[in-house]
């Protein structure tokens, strides 16, 4: 429930007058420094006036001084009046000392009116004041100068009106800056406040239900021990009749005993926690004989250490050696610590337990050859919930409290728990008690012998003495278990878990299996899983980067990935599914439940690869229906053009002849024109001409010379005779020609004759541009093979740019200017080529210049005629 507005602005004000005391003190200090230091500006600026500007700026000081003092001796920093009264005055003094000095000297013509500007800024920054306050300081100190202004001799008359008028609006305008900036600080300063109240009442809220919460959690647990103890009960009475038993029944028993003890020793630990956290631990101390209590423990966990060939001895010392403890509660700290040796100690490894005593303390040592422990890792190896990064194989997960625990004990009992380790030869843990019963903390009962024994103890026993036994070696080879179906690969480091999921799945698919992370790839390469089932955490490479990195392969677009996991978490969730995850299962799951997402997974895979074929088998039948409209544009296009064409061709053929015809008429009068005529004339002809080409242009695109009238004529002859027609354009280029003059071609001769202008047009057109020097070369050379002739028109011009390469063929696009040609061209010229049943291409040579290649049939040899 929310403060009331009364409380919260009561709080606020302490606060405020802390936080303004402190700030005034820290303001007047800086004033009490820089006053004495303007007596350099008082030496410049009015030396005649340095003696009496120091008496004021001292005076100044003292007054300063009192203020400071007056706040930091008596109880006024407490009194929110007057420090702000104070905070006020302050500031009020200093501009009042410059508006003294302002009227010593020249009145508004002084330039000590900027030192109000100054005070007002810097108090206005470091104090903090509200909008009043800043107000009405700006307010008096502008009173203060506009009496010191009028007061002095020479007034405000005259020039000295302006000055006092730009100074008063420079005054006035730092006035309104400050108030406005003021308010505004002075507003999120509350909600500053208004917000960090808020968080320590909620933080408070926090503690009392963290501390409701472990109530709760240490009667849960304790709640949880009744029932996990009447389920092993009837499971050990089960298994203790085995020989009636069907082996899956019995295989299944001791997944739910061992997997019990788990939970149970993990619940055990828990409520030990709980209690040494709430205080209610009660240690129950004797003296206990070392060799025969260690031995004792060392005798009942030597059984876990088998599957890993582990030998486990305890050193021999001093039998007479006792120690001051609680039996129950650092025998759980020595199981503690002697089974994380087992787990983390390779095969073949050594387990060694040793103690001594000294007059003043016992020590326990539990020293393994495993795997050791990182530096970084040593001072946080006793926080609870901390689990060390990196482990030589990172296969031993738990929940971080079993060294805790035994940290936590050891300190109850007034001693200490120490480490020293290397990586890769082993770590030694090292637990100190006292003898000195003083030293021990309180809520001690010493006891001479063992109490009696609680229900249920000797489950609660059997419990600290389990360990999650991942299992052998996570390199080992597993069998394919089934011999139909789809493949599907699961790979958990876990024994129990993967043994239970193989068993669900193999009566319907074919399940290849590992405990290693590292070997995943290799089996998806090897056996093509159409579904993977990927344990979060694993030795050698986690599900996660896994299922990243088996996304990352294009060839596996079709496998299906599910990561098990005991996260609940949302971040987990998104963290698999970016990771490229198709599915996400939560452990505790449920056989339907897995056997249903697997199914689900295998049809979505199928649909996924059905579906992949008909989209290709889509894109290729769009692919050919776009080339096929392609090509019906463009027929339409041409035929659009050519029925334009003609139109032409039949309006202005008459007219053109007409003109033509009248200007040859004209020229026959030679005799008696003018020159101004003559010229008009030649350029009427020249104009006519340009039409007349267009028109031929045009009519051997409308009107194509039909196939029928085919023949065999030298290649060599047609270009001639365009390389003759043209030889005006092309006289300033050197022309290297390579035609035999044996190479016959099948064709329409006047249309490949066009072919050949229009190209050495283009040609000659694109040398002509280059500077005098540079070499201006038309190269045509014809080739022929495969029953067909292939000629190429090179120059050596700049060359066709490659944005507009690709449109040189259509029709009436030209990149010259206007007037100088339709951009026709080369469109008849595909045309022509398309007609021929041949092609024509156009680009770029590597060394420069514009390139443009065609291809005609070469006639049939005369039995292949008909």
């Amino acid at each position: 429930m929310s403060e009331s507005p009364s409380v919260l602005r009561e709080a606020y004000e302490r606060y405020d007058c802390h936080l303004r005391a402190r700030y005034v003190i820290v303001a007047d200090v800086v004033a009490l420094v820089c006053m004495p230091a303007g007596i350099v500006l008082d030496y410049f600026v009015y030396p005649s006036k340095i003696w009496e500007f120091l008496l004021i700026r001292l005076a100044v000081d003292l007054i300063l001084a009192a203020f400071v003092f007056s706040l930091l001796a008596g109880k006024n920093r407490t009194r929110l009046p007057v420090v702000k009264t104070l905070g006020v005055l302050s500031t009020l003094v200093v501009n009042l000392s410059f508006c003294v000095m302002i009227y010593l000297t020249e009145g508004a013509v002084s330039p000590y009116y900027a030192g109000l500007n100054l005070v007002i800024l810097i108090m206005a920054t470091l104090l903090p004041w509200t909008a009043f306050e800043t107000a009405l300081v700006c307010v008096l100190s502008l009173v203060f100068y506009t009496l010191a202004c009028f007061a002095h001799a020479e007034g405000i008359s005259g020039s000295a009106f302006s000055i006092f008028f730009n100074n008063s609006y420079f005054v006035t305008i730092t006035a309104v800056i400050c108030v406005t900036s003021t308010y505004f600080r002075s507003k999120a300063r509350f909600d500053e406040f208004e917000l960090r109240h808020q968080l320590d009442g909620k933080n408070r809220t926090l503690q009392d239900m963290d501390r409701a919460k472990t109530q709760f959690f240490s009667n849960i647990s304790h709640e949880l021990r009744t029932p996990l103890t009447l389920i092993l009960g009837p499971v050990e009475t089960l298994l203790s009749r085995g020989e009636n038993l069907d082996a899956r029944v019995h295989e299944g028993l001791i997944l739910v005993h061992g997997n019990a003890l788990r939970l149970l020793k993990l619940i055990n630990d828990l409520l030990d926690l709980m209690r040494l956290e709430q205080g209610a631990e009660v240690l129950r101390k004797r003296n206990l004989s070392l060799g025969a209590f260690l031995r004792g423990i060392v005798d009942s966990v030597k059984h876990l250490g088998l599957s890993k060939s582990l030998k486990i001895r305890v050193e021999k010392g001093d039998e007479e050696d006792e120690m001051l403890a609680d039996p129950a509660r650092m025998e759980k700290v020595v199981l503690n610590l002697l089974t994380n040796a087992i787990k983390y100690t390779p095969v073949s490894g050594t387990i060694t337990v040793r103690w001594d005593c000294t007059p003043e303390e016992a020590r326990i040592e539990v020293a393994d050859t495993g795997v050791g422990i990182p530096a970084g890792d040593l001072a946080k190896i006793f926080d609870r919930f901390h689990q060390v990064g990196s482990n030589s194989s990172n296969q031993f997960q738990g929940v971080g409290i079993g060294l805790a625990l035994a940290k936590d004990l050891v300190t109850e009992h007034g001693g200490r728990i120490e480490v020293e380790s290397v990586v890769g030869k082993g770590s030694t843990f090292r637990v100190v008690l006292p003898h000195d019963r003083e030293a021990v903390g309180g809520g001690v009962a010493l006891s001479r012998d063992a109490g009696p024994e609680e229900p249920f103890e000797k489950a609660f026993r059997s419990a600290d003495r389990t360990w999650r036994n991942i299992g052998g070696d996570t390199s080992e080879l597993l069998p394919v278990v089934g011999d139909s179906g789809e493949i599907v690969l699961v790979a958990d480091d876990e024994r129990d878990m993967l043994q239970y999921i193989v068993s669900l799945l193999s009566s319907d698919y074919r399940v290849v299996q590992t405990r290693n992370g590292g070997m995943v790839r290799e089996l998806v390469e090897q056996y093509h899983p159409r579904v993977v089932l990927l344990d979060w955490m694993m030795p050698g490479r986690d599900g996660l980067s896994l299922c990243g990195d088996l996304r990352a392969d294009a060839s596996l677009a079709d496998l299906k990935i599910m990561l098990l996991t005991a996260r609940i978490d949302e971040e987990s969730k998104i963290q698999a599914l970016r990771a490229g995850a198709d599915d996400f299962l939560t452990k505790p799951f449920s056989t339907a439940e897995v056997k249903t997402r697997v199914l689900n997974l295998l049809r979505s895979s199928q649909l996924q690869i059905e579906l992949r074929v008909r989209n290709a088998e889509l894109s290729e039948t769009l692919e050919k229906l776009q080339r096929t409209e392609t090509l019906l544009i463009q027929s339409e296009k041409m035929n659009a053009l050519g029925s334009l064409s003609a139109g032409i061709l039949h309006e202005i053929n008459n007219p053109l002849n007409y003109t033509l015809t009248a200007v040859s008429f004209a020229k026959k009068l030679d005799a008696g024109l003018s020159p101004e005529i003559r010229e008009i004339l030649a350029d009427i002809e020249e104009g006519m001409q340009r039409v007349r080409d267009v028109i031929t242009h045009l009519k051997d695109f409308a009107y194509p010379e039909k196939p029928g009238t085919e023949t065999i004529f030298s290649l060599r002859e047609v270009f001639d005779s365009a390389r003759k027609i043209l030889s005006n354009e092309i006289a300033g280029a050197d022309m290297e020609v390579e035609i035999p003059e044996t190479l016959l071609v099948r064709g329409q001769k006047t249309q490949i004759t066009h072919v050949f202008m229009n190209l050495l047009s283009n040609a000659g057109k694109a040398v002509a541009g280059l500077p005098p020097d540079a070499g201006k070369r038309i190269s045509v050379d014809a080739t022929a093979s495969a029953g067909a002739v292939t000629v190429s028109v090179s120059d050596s011009g700049p060359g066709i740019p490659d944005a507009i390469l690709g449109r040189v063929f259509e029709p009436f696009f030209t990149t010259r200017e206007v007037g100088s040609g339709m951009g026709m061209g080369l469109s008849i010229c595909h045309t022509i080529m398309e007609a021929h049943g041949g092609t024509i291409g156009a680009g770029n040579k590597p060394g420069g210049g514009a390139v443009f290649t065609f291809t005609l049939p070469l006639p049939k040899p005369p039995d292949q005629t008909l």
